[in-house]
């Protein structure tokens, strides 16, 4: 039996501030999987399988030989699990046959965050758009690589996400509430109403309130509007969206 190390995505919603509290890592199982058993189904990393590697993980059936070392330096997390005690005897993360399982993510994000990792060179990065940067800071956050998060967050910031993405990613991780307050203008502003996907996205709590602002907004006589920038308009604007998703 493979040690299995849940990661919840939920987790990351609750380890977002700086010198959080490592989460409760769940114990190993005391069993071990017999070193001849072939590793069925599973297939080796081309790019993170080193021959000096020595621990073995496994997600969504890719292995990873990757070093313990690397793992522990960036991650609280990661030094955490390898100083759970094991039992006597034990095997597990040792070989391809014994590895630790990481369940409730992406190996295509786990494979991701390797690559800033272990850079094929120097300084170099290959992430480049909305959605991969959004993978890295899931992962830097999952495991507490608070460089990484921050760098991630920053590259975010300075890229076009639409409305909806924007405020449910940062939502989710209580980023902060000054980021996605364009945003919820953007969508109280704009002369449609959300599409049926939109609203199932959001879901019905934060719907009611969008389209509360709404009202409101027409009420004041802010919406519909021709474009261009208003300061006045876009003050008034900002106050309905701080009254109605967070109110004091």
């Amino acid at each position: 039996m493979t040690s299995r190390i849940s990661a919840p995505r939920e987790f990351a919603t609750s380890m977002v501030q700086v010198g959080r509290p490592l989460r409760n890592l769940p114990k190993r199982s005391a069993g071990n999987t017999p070193a001849d058993m072939p590793a069925a189904g599973k297939c080796r990393h081309s790019d993170y399988c080193f021959d000096d590697g020595n621990v073995v993980l496994e997600c969504q059936g890719t292995l990873y030989k990757v070093h313990r070392s690397i793992l522990e330096r960036h991650s609280p997390v990661f030094r955490e699990m390898f100083m759970l005690p094991q039992p006597e005897g034990s095997i597990e993360g040792l070989s391809e046959e014994n590895p630790i399982t990481l369940e409730g993510l992406e190996a295509d994000d786990f494979t991701r965050l390797l690559s800033l990792l272990y850079p094929p060179v120097l300084g170099d990065c290959k992430i480049t758009t909305v959605e991969e940067w959004m993978s890295i800071f899931e992962q830097a956050d999952r495991w507490q690589i608070d460089c990484l998060r921050d760098k991630a967050l920053g590259n975010l910031r300075m890229s076009y996400i639409s409305p909806i993405p924007k405020i449910l990613f940062w939502m989710r991780f209580r980023l902060p509430e000054e980021d996605i307050v364009q945003p919820f203008i953007d969508l109280i502003a704009r002369p449609n109403s959300l599409s049926l996907s939109e609203a199932q996205a959001v879901g019905l709590e934060l719907l009611v309130k969008i389209a509360c602002a709404r009202d409101m907004a027409r009420d004041e006589g802010l919406c519909p509007h021709s474009g261009g920038f208003s300061v006045r308009r876009d003050e008034a604007l900002s106050r309905i969206v701080h009254e109605v998703f967070y109110p004091s």
